[in-house]
């Protein structure tokens, strides 16, 4: 396996050292007025997302009293069943 950085030799060749203009002021070659106008969608899109989260926390709380109130009415079934099971089973007996 070949180190991460490997030396030159003493005495080789360097490879020719590249120079590079200053970069550019604008990035990707986008003008001020483009860049508003991301910006700008960034912070449409964000508060978007903001009151999708907040709907969706809020049908989660929904959701959530919902199945608890099944889950009541569940046990509340379940429990007169086994007490008409019961009456059954005692008029059986008699």
């Amino acid at each position: 396996m070949n180190p991460p950085f490997e030396t030159m030799p003493e005495g080789a060749p360097q490879p020719p050292q590249e120079t590079h203009a200053a970069a550019p002021a604008r990035p990707s070659g986008l003008g001020l007025n483009d860049l508003e106008g991301q910006i700008d969608a960034l912070i449409e899109e964000c508060e978007r997302l903001r009151e999708e989260n907040l709907a969706l926390k809020q049908r989660q709380i929904s959701l959530t009293r919902e199945c608890a109130r099944l889950v009541e009415r569940s046990e509340a079934v379940r429990s007169r069943v086994e007490t008409m099971i019961a009456r059954l089973r005692a008029m059986e007996e008699s």
